[in-house]
Formats: structure tokens, C-alpha cells, sequence
């Protein structure tokens, strides 16, 4: 007895296209992914909400031992300039001083860890400090700096600089600071306005890493 014939498989063969990705492409698609991360990490204004530092410091202005414990964190940590670097990591006058801070506790999700701060008091009377993510080369132009308000109803900063040297007092302050070396200390004194009820000491801090460590 002849078998009739063996009926085919229903539905068509593999195709090479359907085993799944290369190994080429896998890499291209994250190089682009990368690329696409780093361009919207730049792009865009940096929340300082997802720092802890913001966490801690909430919606509020009016909590003085609280700024005053931000204020002794941000700056302890500011970063002196690089030997490769030509400028200054912390420039300050009077009333405004910038600096270079490696945040305290920082979200995974950013893209680094180090900021750049500018202290200042804006209009409205409103003690505030402007962010941005620390980059040497930006590849592209900066964006606009995340705000947090610390305190309202300030007149201005009087800020000053320790330089040490000769003399029976070691060294001076100073209105002004732009050396690439980091004060040995800085202070700060907090004017409100219309002379209002609150006081508060000048806050003297020491910048802890006065070095540079690769």
C-alpha cells in the first residue's frame, strides 16, 4: 500500500529577522539611548526637588537653623579648582559669591553629583540659591538654573573671605574673592529688611577640602 504524502507544516519558515536582535544593533541602539540621555540631562532645568538637599529643605523660608545647616553643608564641600583648570571653583564679592559643591546626598538618577551654587538675594527680598549640574565643557548651551528659595524678607548678603598671612591677627577678610586656592573660611551675615525681628549669628564656615584630590 503506498502512504499518501506527508502534508506540510502550516505557516511559513523562520525568517532571519525574526531570531531576535544583532549584536550590532543592540550596542547601536545604546549608543543613541546614551546620546539622547546626555543631550535631555542638558537640556533641560535641574530639579533641585530630587536632591536630598531640597528634601530637607522643603517649600519654606523661615526655619533659620535650618538654612544655616544647609548653607554649613553646601559650603564645607565646595570643590577647589583643578590644577588644569585656569579659573576660580569659588568667586564671591560682597553680596553674591558662586561656588563649585559636591551635594550631600544625591539621586542615582542624576547625571552628577557636583553643582554649581550662587547665593544671593533676589528681587522680592527673597534669599535664594541658583543650580546648576557641574560640567567643565557643556556641549551645549547652558539651560536656565533650578531656584530654591531659603529665606524671604532679607535686605542683602555681607559676605567675607579669610586669607591668611603675616601680622599679629594671621591674615584678613576680604570683600572679594576670585584665587583659585578656597578661602580658609567664609562668612556669612544675613540683613533682613525693614529691620525686621530676626537675628541671626554669622555663620562662618570652613571649606574642608582646601586641596585638590585627584
Amino acid at each position: 500500500m503506498r502512504l499518501p504524502p506527508a502534508r506540510r507544516r502550516t505557516g511559513s519558515p523562520c525568517r532571519p529577522a525574526e531570531r531576535g536582535f544583532t549584536l550590532l544593533e543592540l550596542l547601536v541602539t545604546l549608543v543613541v539611548l546614551g546620546l539622547l540621555l546626555v543631550a535631555l540631562a542638558q537640556g533641560v532645568r535641574v530639579g533641585v526637588r530630587a536632591w536630598a538637599v531640597e528634601g530637607r529643605m522643603g517649600r519654606s523660608g523661615t526655619d533659620l537653623a535650618l538654612v544655616d545647616h544647609t548653607l554649613r553643608i553646601l559650603l564645607a564641600r565646595a570643590l577647589p579648582a583643578a590644577p588644569t583648570d585656569g579659573s576660580a571653583n569659588l568667586v564671591g564679592d560682597a553680596h553674591t559669591v558662586s561656588f563649585v559643591t559636591t551635594l550631600p546626598a544625591v539621586s542615582t538618577m542624576l547625571p552628577t553629583p557636583e553643582a554649581d551654587a550662587t547665593l544671593l538675594v533676589a528681587e522680592g527680598h527673597r534669599l535664594e540659591i541658583r543650580w546648576l549640574p557641574h560640567y567643565r565643557n557643556w556641549i551645549a548651551p547652558r539651560p536656565p538654573p533650578s531656584v530654591t528659595p531659603l529665606l524671604d524678607e532679607v535686605d542683602r548678603l555681607e559676605l567675607s573671605y579669610w586669607q591668611p598671612g603675616p601680622g599679629p591677627q594671621g591674615g584678613s577678610w576680604l570683600a572679594v574673592w576670585g584665587n583659585r586656592a578656597l578661602p580658609q573660611l567664609v562668612r556669612i551675615r544675613i540683613v533682613f529688611a525693614g529691620g525686621g525681628s530676626h537675628h541671626w549669628p554669622d555663620i562662618v564656615i570652613a571649606p574642608m577640602r582646601g586641596h585638590w584630590q585627584p
